[in-house]
């Protein structure tokens, strides 16, 4: 596999990233770098909602939420 043309590219003074043209300087949560401009494998996953309510016979029979969520897995 090819590495990126942009890894590796300075973003400070003189910045290097913005003279490729196929590349652009992306601000992450430390530090800004250089990355493709149409990246397509850097998405967002998304979390899957879960249900955090117990049903009328968890409740009735007393068990907790944690508990309920782990006779869940099991079945």
């Amino acid at each position: 596999m090819a590495t990126s043309m942009c890894k590796g590219k300075r973003t400070s003074k003189p910045n290097r990233c913005k003279k490729l043209t196929g590349c652009k300087v992306a601000n992450g949560p430390k530090r800004t770098f250089c990355r493709k401009k149409h990246n397509k494998n850097r998405k967002t996953v998304k979390k899957r909602k879960t249900n955090k309510r117990r049903t009328e016979s968890e409740r009735l029979r007393g068990i907790s939420l944690k508990t309920a969520r782990t006779l869940r897995k099991l079945k």
